[in-house]
């Protein structure tokens, strides 16, 4: 094989593959972990820390389940305090009835939604889940996983790979944010986790492969 047709087939599988990240087919599965501090004291242990899983579930309705992956030793400590989403293109989002279940809770008024209406760590988010905190044996503590279902007006899961609006650096947008409580020795501190654009974007954007490469693959 000439160093021509070789250098077009490797053109080729990387186009391939560029393709299938950056358009997952319908019903596919958003996965954010959650690997970055962006204030405060995180868990204890390595990242990731915690993990939303976001897949549809039928017409309108999201299933999202969290895990969180550090320890609880005491069995209180830390603990979810709330999750920060954005929603793009925007519709407002409310929490199925009935459809909470796992460790933890999420509070009676716990799911809120309104475009940019929630500002935190510099950066404003569309979607609120606060998550039961008191008493201590409410709470979504490590080890454990808690799901629910949202539901919008042709809300899918797509709608949620979406970046927060910074107020002004732009560093500071992530898409998604879980402030967690209960943290560091005395178990009195808290910390603010973000997560990592997923591979796809990675790819796309911060090496700026799509474009050449399928200028290459279209040149006769």
């Amino acid at each position: 094989m000439n160093a021509r047709r070789w250098t077009s087939l490797v053109t080729g599988c990387l186009l391939a593959m560029v393709i299938m990240l950056s358009a997952p087919p319908a019903g596919a599965v958003v996965v954010f972990d959650f690997v970055r501090v962006i204030s405060g004291t995180p868990p204890s242990g390595s990242a990731p820390w915690a993990r939303l899983t976001i897949q549809d579930e039928s017409s309108n309705t999201v299933g999202f389940q969290l895990d969180l992956l550090w320890n609880s030793p005491d069995g209180k400590t830390p603990f979810a305090g709330y999750l920060l989403l954005n929603v793009e293109p925007f519709v407002s989002v409310s929490l199925v009835p009935g459809s909470v279940s796992g460790g933890g809770s999420i509070s009676g008024s716990g799911v809120n939604s309104g475009s940019n209406s929630f500002t935190d760590a510099g950066s404003k988010y569309d979607v609120k889940i606060e998550f039961d905190t008191a008493p201590p044996g409410v709470r979504l503590i490590g080890g454990e996983s808690l799901t629910w279902k949202l539901t919008g007006t042709g809300l899918t899961e797509g709608h949620f790979k979406a970046l927060s609006a910074p107020l002004g650096d732009p560093t500071k947008r992530d898409y998604a944010l879980l402030h967690v409580q209960g943290t560091g020795k005395d178990g009195k501190d808290s910390g603010k986790l973000g997560v990592i654009p997923e591979p796809a974007t990675l790819i796309l954007f911060g090496m700026g492969l799509a474009a050449p490469l399928a200028a290459r693959w279209r040149k006769p």
